[in-house]
């Protein structure tokens, strides 16, 4: 009798490959968003640089250059300048949520985050909304000053301010987040960045108005044209000027190019540094 054998079909190997993971997880945008603020919470450091420099440069700066000035569109300096004292607490909590990746990833959680199934832009949207909730506190320690340097500020004033400070939080966040992920030491991202923070808050229109300066005699000073295209240029302008807005009812730029790009340039921020850590990952 003739058997015949059917030749049996070899078995498909077995796909030990991991399922992609979804391109964003709520989960893990609120664990590390999460992380962010149990890290400033235990930072007392940071805390103190707040009222430190609410103090140094509100108080003791604004009173004492205020001195050399008549007014500002009918404001004191000290008054001028407190938008941009609460800036000036958001940009340096911005950069310091950002240079603490450079620590993650040698020696902290980024390590272990890049070898996980956790989808890196979750990770870095959840990093960079944490690191502007921190800006926002950072920057309402300068609002608790506003009585002594003479505005009144109501619960819609602040609920704005409190508003465009995270739209610049979300903003310089991402931006320090894209330097960090290519600066290798410390020493080496705080070279940069303070290259980076110092011209953003001086062009910024946070220490003299973009139109000019009132001098003690009441003239007005008008700024070089070069020294206008730097601060149009700078990205810290437009949100610093719809600060002041929100805080002294006073503009020196038109609303709609204040809130357009107050609203654009954080999304593109925030994608060149979903960019720059899906990068990072793959080395």
């Amino acid at each position: 009798m003739i058997v015949s054998q059917q030749a049996a079909a070899p078995a498909a190997p077995l796909d030990f490959r991991r399922a992609p993971a979804p391109r964003l997880d709520l989960r893990v945008v609120a664990a590390m968003w999460r992380r962010e603020l149990l890290r400033y919470r235990r930072d007392r450091s940071q805390w103190f640089g707040g009222v430190s420099r609410a103090v140094l440069w509100l108080i003791i700066l604004g009173y004492g250059i205020g001195a050399s000035y008549t007014n500002i569109e009918g404001f004191t300096y000290t008054q001028y300048i407190l938008p941009g004292v609460a800036a000036l607490n958001v940009i340096f909590a911005s950069m310091q949520s950002a240079i603490a990746l450079v620590w993650d990833r040698e020696v902290g959680l980024m390590r272990e985050i890049f070898v996980s199934p956790a989808p890196m832009p979750s990770v870095t949207l959840g990093k960079v909304l944490g690191g502007a909730t921190v800006a926002v506190s950072q920057g309402t320690i300068v609002l608790l000053f506003a009585p002594l340097a003479g505005v009144a500020l109501s619960a819609a004033q602040v609920l704005a301010a409190w508003a465009v400070m995270f739209a610049m939080g979300v903003l310089l966040v991402s931006i320090g987040t894209v330097i960090a992920s290519r600066m290798a030491t410390f020493e080496g991202f705080g070279a940069i960045s303070n290259g980076i923070v110092l011209p953003m808050y001086f062009l910024s229109g946070a220490v003299f108005p973009i139109r000019g300066i009132v001098g003690l005699g009441g003239f007005l000073v008008e700024l070089p044209v070069w020294l206008k295209v730097l601060m149009f240029i700078n990205p810290v302008t437009y949100p610093v000027d719809l600060l002041r807005g929100a805080l002294l009812s006073f503009r020196q730029l038109p609303l709609g190019l204040d809130l357009g790009l107050t609203a654009a340039l954080p999304l593109v921020a925030v994608a060149a540094a979903v960019a720059a850590m899906n990068r990072l990952s793959v080395r």
